[in-house]
């Protein structure tokens, strides 16, 4: 009986260690993660990596194509993007004015791939402005939240997408309400007619007037500036991709009351890097590097995943 008493004691002992050592590594394992996903760790580690490429790369190893040597004569790769901040893709964080978010960490991934040093050129004040960063010979890759459209396409290469949203309106509430019951808003987003609101210079104004011909569109210089227009009750919608409507509508407070967010399923918004005409092995290069980030990274690369890991909401 003592024996067997011992025996028991024993097991039991030993599933408790079990348990405990369990736990802690489970524990361990969620503090690893959390830390891994933290935007501005996840970009100072790739900048940390970078930093032995600023003295430039040794001779060797590198891919012996006139475009990639050109690259690594130069000692690094510029990107471009454009002027004004676009969370969660690229945008300078509040506290330490770091630059971070998902094409910030993509664009330090290629560099330190490619092991040379990472040059973010952000003159262009426009989207269309840094196609011609690219277009012109001022950047190697525009990677800036960029939409793939028939129109640049004949300016440079796109890669394939890395994201893909789809397309969105962000509809006041209390102005349809003059046209009729919110029930009847996905039969009348088909024959739109009032006056959506587009960012100028972006993929959203060629969009605008084919899925909408009806519509009457209005650009504007400053998106916060529709923002406030449909708000005021100015415009019926404004126009733009999934992820900038679901921004807006967790940010504003009013929003819930306000406005109502209609995602357009069958209309898709794919994001895509871009390079000159004359580099199509830079392309190749990056269709085969995104093919292995996806894979990578897939868990985190959806609209909301994106949008929670870059935004608290205050909560």
């Amino acid at each position: 009986m003592i024996l067997l008493l011992r025996t028991m004691l024993f097991v039991m002992l030993m599933a408790l260690s079990v348990a405990l050592f369990s736990c802690k590594g489970g524990m361990d394992d969620e503090r690893h993660e959390a830390v891994k996903f933290l935007p501005l760790e996840t970009v100072r580690r790739l900048v940390k990596e970078n930093r032995q490429f600023t003295e430039g790369r040794p001779a060797g190893g590198m891919p012996s194509s006139a475009e990639f040597k050109a690259i690594q004569d130069r000692g690094h790769i510029v990107f471009a993007m454009v002027a004004h901040d676009q969370k969660p893709f690229f945008y300078k964080d509040e506290e330490t004015e770091e630059l971070t978010g998902l094409d910030v960490e993509i664009g330090y991934a290629i560099a330190n791939r490619l092991e040379v040093a990472a040059v973010f050129n952000r003159d262009a004040v426009t989207f269309d402005g840094v196609i011609m960063k690219v277009a012109e010979g001022e950047a190697d890759i525009a990677l800036s939240k960029l939409s793939v459209t028939s129109r640049r396409a004949e300016l440079v290469r796109f890669t394939k997408p890395y994201f893909t949203f789809r397309q969105a309106l962000l509809v006041n509430r209390l102005e349809f309400a003059k046209i009729g019951p919110e029930q009847q808003l996905p039969r009348f987003i088909k024959n739109f007619r009032g006056t959506i609101g587009v960012l100028n210079n972006t993929s959203y104004v060629n969009f605008a007037p084919i899925n909408f011909p009806a519509a009457e569109v209005k650009p504007f210089a400053i998106w916060n500036e529709a923002i406030d227009a449909l708000f005021a009750g100015e415009l019926l919608a404004i126009y733009r991709d999934e992820g900038e409507i679901l921004i807006v509508n967790a940010t504003r407070k009013d929003a819930s009351i306000l406005t109502k967010p209609i995602i357009i399923g069958d209309k898709r918004d794919p994001l895509a890097m871009a390079v000159s005409v004359d580099a199509p092995m830079l392309q190749n290069w990056l269709n085969v590097f995104l093919d292995e980030y996806l894979l990578e990274n897939h868990s985190k690369l959806t609209p909301s995943r994106l949008i929670e890991r870059h935004f608290s909401f205050g909560n």
